[in-house]
């Protein structure tokens, strides 16, 4: 079952009575009438008439008169802005607006004649509608808009301290607003950021599970590597020890019988040196390339003549493999 609205209370007041009617949805559901003699006693005739409906009313909108409203079409008004403009008919009432002793709301606002933009401005005086408020607030009514007949709605003649108190709490509400926004945009940042650590610390944990086979794959490879290596060594070593073994049984087998080798030397490239006497080392130099025991066989330096057990013996060394250039 779907509820009705409560109706809106609407309210035209003349110079010395006060019309109302209770509309919900664009149609009258009640009608009343009644006089006042001064803004003192509207306060309550205002109560009387909004507890007069027999559905209760929540809302308030106002329309005056003139009297008791005034209203003006002025020109020649410098190009300002809606607020600014608002302040400059204010401040200059009493030039555009009749006074009888009392202070006026104003408003105003540019509206567009064909040719251009003029100021529509309406006033009231102050009492009045101070006294429209405090009636509408002891009948328990939220006044939405206090106009003026005939002139553009944007013209609002609310009290000035209706207006002031209003304009704090839109005050209120936007800090409100800012303060939410604020502390929902704070939020999601901090919820951000905490995604982004825990998706860090699963990626790093990810990364981490993946480089230990890796590790291990690449402490695999290094070893494959170094045992590579040692076993090209060890064959190296191998085939460079057969080679150093028949080069000297060549050169043991190919010198004189009554020579002596008292050092040997091989080098993994062919070279090497052989030390040691004999009768003539010319002759051992000779028997060695008849032979071909070595490669490129040399006499190294200067052959030492001594005598040993009464014969003379020449001690040298032999150079064999590839001639230092």
């Amino acid at each position: 079952m779907r509820l009705a609205r409560p109706p809106v209370l609407q309210l035209t007041i003349g110079e010395r009575t006060v019309r109302a009617e209770a509309v919900r949805g664009g149609a009258a559901v009640w009608a009343g009438e009644a006089a006042y003699e001064s803004a003192t006693d509207l306060s309550e005739v205002i109560a009387r008439l909004a507890s007069a409906p027999s559905e209760r009313c929540r809302r308030l909108h106002v329309t005056l008169e003139r009297p008791p409203a005034q209203t003006r079409t002025l020109t020649d008004l410098p190009p300002v802005r809606e607020g600014e403009l608002r302040s400059l008919v204010a401040n200059q009432a009493g030039r555009f607006f009749r006074r009888n002793g009392a202070a006026l709301v104003t408003d105003a606002t540019w509206i567009g004649n064909g040719s251009g933009r003029i100021t529509q401005a309406a006033a009231v005086e102050e009492p009045l509608v101070s006294a429209v408020v405090s009636g509408a607030n002891q009948a328990g009514l939220v006044v939405e808009s206090i106009t003026a007949a005939g002139v553009s709605s944007a013209l609002q003649l609310l009290p000035n301290a209706e207006r002031a108190m209003r304009a704090r709490a839109r005050r209120r509400i936007v800090m409100r607003m800012a303060i939410a926004a604020s502390t929902v945009w704070v939020s999601a940042g901090v919820l951000f950021g905490v995604r982004l650590l825990t998706e860090r610390r699963n990626i790093d944990a990810e990364l981490a599970a993946a480089d230990a086979p890796l590790a291990a794959l690449r402490d695999v490879r290094q070893e494959m590597r170094t045992v590579e290596s040692m076993i090209v060594g060890l064959t190296e070593a191998r085939r460079a020890r057969g080679e150093a073994l028949a080069a000297l049984a060549r050169v043991s087998s190919a010198i004189p019988d009554s020579t002596v080798v008292t050092s040997y030397t091989w080098r993994g490239d062919g070279s090497g040196l052989v030390a040691g006497a004999g009768r003539r080392a010319a002759d051992v130099l000779a028997a060695i390339e008849r032979t071909h025991a070595v490669a490129n066989p040399r006499i190294s330096g200067a052959v030492v003549r001594e005598t040993l057990a009464g014969h003379e013996w020449e001690r040298f060394t032999l150079l064999f493999g590839p001639a230092t250039p």
